[in-house]
């Protein structure tokens, strides 16, 4: 029994060329991996010894971890609304630091300012120059004390409030150089306070083992950062050349999700606008209002909503013109930086769920890039609902969950790009098919339906086209042949023969002739001969006597004999005229005297000035 999904997937195994890509995405997905998993390698270095056990009262810093997480030993304060406390008043109360209750190194969206201590310790013989690694480039205002002998001493005020050249150390997250003396115990006092989530993983490490995770974090970001350029480039590149709103949808899609990104991993922040405090702060919820408007608009494209849904294709568009008044509202500063924030996260999932309907519908179908769009999604699906989580203060932070929005993000824009690809293919189908149809279209308009000959508007293209290439030394010429007999035939057989007979003399003239010579058909009885590129007049005579000894021969129809004869007027250009009408004109005007004459000859027509229509033949 067929199921809704076996459906779909048997359409998909109809498509043409479709199972080729899955190994191509097979392969993508593992390279994505692969990359992601080299750069948190340094996170944790093989062959270090095993971080202390959470429980212990004090984190011990010894020289042979190199890098520690903090996060276990980590008590946590709340500042009252409306206060703002001094480090001296924080620390007055040690016992009001708790153990926080939420997931790991997340503490959701507060807004209130949040005190953390973590009681450190350096045994005998041990170096105490470490550095406090804040991998969470958003957070807003961080401020780091040294707390001796129960006095804080402040270490540094960083945040994406600083200004990055003003920061202690210059790096894409927030560091803290501190100093510990050997066999002395202190703690790190932080107040933390941001708009966005207070996500605050604590890493302590040494100086050499920072650079080390950084450079492979750098260079995973250099890489992605590179994919996404490259797909920006190409999407562009193909909205010009294809004049196709969906691709420039696609790299809005793709400029949205990298401006993201790098805003998230403090990339930017640290190479493209490092002296600008509102962008580095307020970069990452636009830059998904605007990934959330190319997205709407290309799935209402791309599955061609409208006309399957057409109110789920308002609800897209108008999504799409939702997400483009916060983020205006939001960049004139008329909304503030939690209500694009959370406008971002609930606007995310729009685009899949109005346009799941008609993907699903266009997939039974076995429309291509429906099944890519709906790949995508699974794939985008994880990474939206991890970052929500992360970002809702719901999921621990690590570094899965740290990447997997930025990893299933990158992956559904090269699996859409499939899905372009798809597009491009239809687009070129329907091209072809509104080709031909305007061919059939043009033959049906240019051609006798009963013998297949030109008819009267086709052969004036034909003659159009004949002239341009007709010399005095290469002169056309033109006959108009008309058949001595034919109502005589008609009347004594009836109608049926009579269009046999039209038929077998349409045959027998294209039997006579070149290749390229023209046979057309005006009307009843009447039929013309264009033959271009003559030697001269003596070939125009003979093509006329060739035909004319062809219908000596009694045409067999039915089994009963029928001979009809030929009367031929002819005129040649350039000698006779140039123009397509007077050509018609002489040569009608020849035959009406060869007629006249008595029939099954043929003559040339002479201009108006000449003296009279010359008897060829007879």
């Amino acid at each position: 029994m067929s199921t809704p999904v076996s459906r779909a997937v048997s359409a998909f195994r109809r498509m043409p060329g479709a199972w080729w890509r899955l190994p191509l995405l097979v392969v993508l997905t593992g390279l994505l991996v692969a990359l992601l998993a080299l750069a948190g390698m340094g996170s944790s270095r093989a062959g270090a010894p095993p971080a202390p056990a959470p429980g212990a009262e004090v984190l011990t810093l010894e020289d042979g971890l190199e890098r520690l997480d903090a996060w276990p030993w980590v008590r946590v304060r709340m500042e009252p609304p409306g206060q703002t406390w001094t480090a001296a008043q924080a620390v007055a109360d040690p016992a009001a630091f708790v153990p926080p209750d939420t997931p790991h190194a997340n503490l959701g969206v507060r807004r209130e300012a949040a005190w953390l201590r973590v009681p450190l310790a350096v045994p005998p013989g041990h170096t105490g120059r470490w550095l406090l690694h804040i991998d969470y480039p958003s957070l807003d205002r961080i401020e780091v004390f040294l707390v001796v002998r129960g006095l804080p001493v402040p270490l540094a005020r960083t945040g994406d409030e600083t200004v990055y050249a003003q920061r202690t150390l210059r790096a894409r997250g927030h560091l803290v150089p501190f100093q510990l003396p050997e066999g002395g115990r202190a703690e790190l006092l932080l107040r933390v306070q941001t708009s966005s989530t207070m996500t605050v993983p604590l890493q302590i490490l040494k100086a050499a083992a920072y650079a080390e995770q950084e450079a492979r974090e750098q260079m995973a970001q250099g890489v992605l950062t590179g994919m996404s350029l490259f797909l920006l480039l190409y999407s562009l590149a193909q909205a010009v050349m294809l004049r196709d709103v969906s691709f420039a949808c696609y790299g809005l899609v793709v400029l949205g999700t990298s401006l993201f990104t790098l805003s998230y991993f403090g990339l930017a922040q640290q190479h493209l606008w490092p002296e600008h405090v509102w962008l580095t702060q307020n970069m990452p919820p636009l830059a998904v209002l605007l990934a959330e408007v190319g997205a709407a608009i290309f799935v209402d494209r791309a599955l061609r909503v409208r006309e399957l849904r057409p109110r789920l294709s308002l609800a897209l568009r108008a999504t799409a013109g939702v997400a483009s008044a916060l983020a205006l509202a939001f960049v004139c500063d008329l909304i503030p930086y939690r209500v694009a924030h959370v406008a971002a996260t609930t606007l995310g999932m729009s685009p899949i769920v109005f346009g799941l309907p008609a993907a699903w519908a266009r997939m039974r179908a076995g429309d291509r890039a429906a099944f890519y769009i709906v790949a995508g999604w699974g794939v985008y699906a994880v990474g939206i609902v991890v970052l929500a989580g992360l970002l809702r203060g719901w999921v621990p932070f690590n570094y899965a969950t740290q990447h997997a929005f930025q990893a299933s993000a990158l992956l559904e824009m090269m699996i859409w790009m499939l899905a372009l690809g798809a597009r491009v293919q239809m687009l070129r189908r329907e091209a072809e098919r509104a080709r031909q149809e305007r061919e059939v279209l043009h033959a049906l308009a240019h051609t006798d339906p009963l013998t297949g000959l030109p008819n009267r508007r086709g052969l004036q293209a034909q003659l159009a086209q004949a002239l341009r290439g007709a010399t005095p030394q290469r002169p056309l010429a033109l006959l108009m042949l008309d058949l001595d007999g034919f109502k005589a035939v008609n009347d004594r057989l009836g109608h049926d023969v009579g269009d046999l007979l039209l038929e077998a003399v349409a045959q027998r003239l294209r039997q006579q002739l070149r290749a390229h010579d023209v046979v057309a058909r005006l009307g009843g009885d009447e039929f013309v001969v264009l033959a271009p590129g003559l030697g001269g007049e003596a070939d125009a005579r003979f093509i006329g006597d060739k035909l004319l000894q062809a219908f000596d021969e009694p045409f067999a129809l039915q089994g009963e004999g029928c001979r009809v004869g030929l009367t031929i007027g002819y005129a040649l250009a350039p000698q006779d005229s140039q123009q397509p009408g007077e050509l018609l004109r002489l040569a009608d005007a020849a035959l009406y005297q060869g007629k006249q004459a008595g029939k099954h000859q043929q003559r040339r027509a002479v201009p108006a000035s000449a003296p009279a229509v010359v008897p060829l033949s007879a």
